[in-house]
């Protein structure tokens, strides 16, 4: 089964999908290690426990429990246990635009609520027996791209059908100001961390002066405003060094630092090598 960290970001442009087993064998490598993906990755539990972070919010799913990571949140996973099997799928945006039917918005605010969905026995079952056969067609064979894609949309649909019932069913607890603070810059880093890394740009967006942002972030996520952007961009620079060929100039440019050598000192004072150092390794 694919690492995730060694598909190529072509291979998953042209395939759409990128498959994984997690299990209790495999999984020490990921403790800890965040993952920033463009598109949404999909997980459903067989057996076990897993444990991980969806930006700063923790969950704990089991059997019978699916999960939703909607593009360009930061997961992380965070435990496991020894008889854990969890299987993920990895869908690029490309595939997501392009689908024969509109799910609409309302889902994504379901799963921005309620990311961790419990799932009848059945419908499981159903998700591992589509998965099992999309991924046998998941391979370079024209004849065998359609079948596959076609798989792919009622694997979704199941998963999206649960999202608004899990959310209705979790309610909407009522937040402290901190944690909607918290909640609302996570929806603008998504959408703004690879040119804005100023605390003042996300404080005048959400009205309040950057250090009432950052005490709230600080309390509510056990980090700084300027650690967690510091993060997205040092996992989306790890991504571009790993999965593409850009330059270290093309990358310092995508991410917006005034020259190469300042992308090099970040990436150097925050990864501990340099851009190049860490592509060779």
């Amino acid at each position: 089964m694919k690492d995730i960290r060694k598909i190529r970001a072509e291979e998953l442009k042209v395939g759409n999908f990128a498959f994984m087993d997690l299990t209790g064998r495999n999984t020490e490598e990921w403790i800890g290690q965040p993952m920033l993906f463009d598109g949404a990755v999909f997980g459903f539990c067989l057996s076990g426990s897993f444990s991980f972070r969806i930006n700063h919010r923790e969950f704990r799913m089991t059997a019978n429990e699916v999960f939703i990571c909607l593009p360009r949140h930061l997961f992380t996973a965070t435990g496991y246990t020894s008889d854990l099997s969890v299987k993920l799928l990895l869908v690029s945006p490309e595939f997501l635009y392009t689908l024969p039917v509109s799910f609409g918005f309302d889902w994504l605010k379901h799963v921005e609520a309620c990311p961790r969905l419990p799932l009848p026995a059945e419908k499981i079952a159903d998700l591992t027996a589509l998965y099992a056969l999309t991924e046998r067609y998941d391979t370079g064979d024209k004849q065998a791209l359609p079948i596959r894609d076609a798989l792919m949309l009622p694997f979704m649909l199941i998963i999206i059908s649960q999202a608004e019932p899990a959310a209705l069913a979790a309610g909407s607890p009522k937040v402290s100001r901190q944690e909607w603070l918290t909640r609302r810059f996570f929806e603008l880093m998504s959408e703004h961390f690879e040119s804005q890394r100023q605390v003042a740009f996300y404080a005048d967006k959400l009205c309040v002066t950057p250090k009432r942002l950052s005490a709230a972030v600080k309390e509510t996520s056990g980090h700084t405003v300027l650690e967690w952007l510091n993060e997205a961009a040092l996992v989306e620079a790890k991504r571009c060094l790993r999965t593409t060929d850009l330059t270290v100039l093309q990358i310092s440019e995508a991410l917006h630092f005034s020259t190469a050598s300042s992308f090099v000192r970040f990436f150097r004072q925050h990864a501990g090598c340099t851009p190049l150092e860490y592509r060779r390794r």
